[in-house]
């Protein structure tokens, strides 16, 4: 009992040592964990790929948040702009990812376009 009194009272500490110093440790948003951890799951990611891509996904969802709401009122330019974003971070997975992990993300974010309802043939 009194270990984990102890144990407590150390993590308290160090709760408020963060708290004081809130730019010494970046707490990775939930939406971002989110992606991350979805992404993991979809392409069978190991750790090392998760660690790596959790920042790049905070960069990314913050990028995006940043667009839409720059350019909320010019669509061409949010669209281009996100695009750019897209890219880069398509760059920068493929430094992380397999080929076959990218190519299968590149699926995943680019879903064929759907056929016409009828194709003349004849």
């Amino acid at each position: 009992m009194l270990l984990a009194l102890a144990s407590f009272t150390a993590q308290a500490q160090m709760s408020d040592r963060l708290s004081e110093h809130p730019t010494s440790r970046k707490i990775p948003s939930a939406d971002a964990v989110v992606m991350t951890r979805e992404m993991t799951a979809r392409l069978h990611l190991n750790e090392g790929q998760f660690l790596q891509l959790l920042p790049l996904n905070r960069t990314k969802l913050s990028g995006l948040n940043s667009i839409n709401r720059e350019y909320r009122n010019d669509e061409t330019s949010r669209t281009a702009k996100t695009a750019e974003l897209e890219a880069q971070y398509e760059q920068e997975c493929s430094r992380i990812l397999t080929p076959s992990q990218l190519s299968q993300l590149q699926q995943a974010n680019n879903p064929p376009a759907a056929e016409p309802a009828s194709v003349g043939k004849g």
